[in-house]
């Protein structure tokens, strides 16, 4: 009589011989042909705050110390994140320079 590891060969070659995929090579089998669908990418387009949003912005930053006009030197002072410019139109808009650390 065969030994158990002996007969499981025997059937796996029988397997083999006819085209029927072992367990093994089944689950490889699937693995390697399972198609993966990309996750959908984020939208790239950004919606522009409307003037008044911008002005609002700009003023709040103002008001809080966090946006300043560039000293002689060209540089921001201190707790400032954002430098003041002025657009074509004359109007201020804040541009950020750094971020802060401190909450």
């Amino acid at each position: 009589m065969a030994k158990p590891s002996e007969r499981r060969r025997a059937v796996s070659k029988r397997k083999a011989v006819k085209g029927e995929a072992t367990k093994k090579k089944a689950a490889k089998t699937t693995a390697a042909t399972k198609k993966v669908t990309p996750a959908p990418r984020p939208s790239t387009t950004v919606e522009q705050p409307s003037p008044e949003e911008e002005a609002a912005f700009t003023r709040a930053l103002i008001e809080s110390g966090e946006a300043a006009r560039l000293d002689e030197e060209g540089k921001l002072p201190a707790g400032a994140t954002h430098k003041l410019v002025e657009d074509e139109a004359g109007h201020l808009r804040a541009v950020r320079r750094r971020f802060s650390i401190s909450g």
